[in-house]
């Protein structure tokens, strides 16, 4: 990650100041003022920052690299705070990074939501005298208990956006002196905010790609690929602590049907509801994979092939009773089922779901 945010200012640092003429009738331009030492720790941590940054951290493991590296720019910065959350998030906010020497002033760092609803950068001083609905408390309810553990007499919030509507960013920086912020200026701190913004932006893009290539886009369902994945870690996972393993194999019978009377909007409609009520009757551990059209794999660990079989009659008995509701109409499903051990059954997906294919059991034979 290589940004150049503010090129103009390595170069006003690096250049001579300009040549005033003294010469009747010239004016000159004025000259671009100096950055003092603070400003230019700052701005070299800064640039320091967007030539090392990895991309290959997470985004949580970036923003707190990201604050580490602030923290030697200026022994006056105490702590840098930040976080997310969304519209309907709780009334305070956990940090999802947190670094600097006065973390151990406080038990608990969580900042109230209502902080997060400021669009522009905005500094608060720990007045201690002021009354309890003094707007520093805002930054500063950590210490709210103990104040006279805090060593931070200023903070500077930095609103970080999303393209999101319904999300919100914060970055707060907390110094050692009242006049720091106004000293030192915004600007640094600022282009903090912004790399941060870009870390959280690239990390939502990132995770959403990694849905993508994971997650079928119809039902929500795990890809084959991924399905598959799952089973080998479930079966390294058998090997360690010796726990049984089973898959159910479940396949919709002649679905071709509903598409050609529905429509294959119904019908999409209709592979999406039967994932969401499969995926109702899971467990945590549990996990469901859609492997072909209308074929669909759940991987079920500690589960042996009693708890298999009791978990495919679950899944026949709520079809049968649920017909599924889609726009104005009401539908049964008709499915096949089959349960296969690991071990008992076969050792290789392939094996397991060949012996699952060859003794499914139908939601007609019910009906017989």
């Amino acid at each position: 990650m290589k940004l150049n945010l503010f090129p103009s200012w390595t170069q006003r640092a690096a250049e001579p100041e300009p040549l005033v003429e003294a010469a009747a009738g010239k004016q000159s331009a004025p000259a671009a003022p100096a950055l003092n030492d603070e400003q230019l720790a700052l701005v070299g941590v800064l640039h320091q920052l967007l030539q090392t940054l990895p991309q290959a951290y997470s985004g949580r493991e970036s923003v707190k690299r990201l604050c580490q590296m602030i923290l030697p720019a200026s022994p006056h910065i105490r702590l840098v705070w930040v976080g997310f959350c969304q519209d309907d998030s709780e009334a305070t906010i956990k940090p999802a990074a947190i670094v600097g020497p006065a973390r151990g002033e406080s038990d608990h760092w969580q900042l109230a939501k209502d902080c997060f609803d400021y669009v522009a950068p905005f500094a608060q001083v720990a007045d201690w005298e002021a009354g309890h609905d003094s707007d520093f408390h805002a930054l500063f309810t950590p210490w709210q208990a103990h104040p006279e553990h805090c060593s931070a007499k200023a903070a500077l919030a930095i609103p970080l956006r999303s393209e999101k509507a319904r999300m919100h960013g914060m970055m707060v920086f907390y110094a050692d002196s009242e006049d720091y912020f106004s000293e030192t200026g915004f600007a640094s701190f600022q282009a903090f905010g912004h790399v941060c913004e870009v870390i959280w932006k690239q990390s939502n893009l990132s995770h959403l790609l990694t849905r993508q290539v994971q997650l079928d886009s119809l039902t929500g369902l795990l890809t084959r690929r991924r399905i598959v994945h799952v089973y080998e870690e479930a079966v390294a996972a058998t090997a360690v602590d010796e726990s049984p393993l089973s898959i159910l194999y479940c396949q919709l019978d002649d679905f071709h049907k509903i598409n050609d009377l529905y429509g294959w909007a119904v019908a999409d409609n209709i592979l999406a509801a039967f994932a969401k009520d499969t995926g109702a009757q899971l467990r945590k551990t549990d996990s469901g994979g859609r492997w072909n059209a209308t074929e669909f794999l759940y991987v079920l660990p500690a589960t042996d092939t009693v708890d298999a079989d009791n978990l495919a009659e679950t899944f026949l008995g709520h079809f049968k009773h649920h017909p599924v509701n889609i726009e104005n109409w009401s539908i049964r499903l008709a499915l096949s089922i089959g349960v296969a051990t690991y071990g008992a059954d076969g050792r290789g997906l392939d094996e397991l779901i060949h012996y699952a294919t060859q003794h499914l059991r139908s939601s007609a034979e019910d009906e017989l």
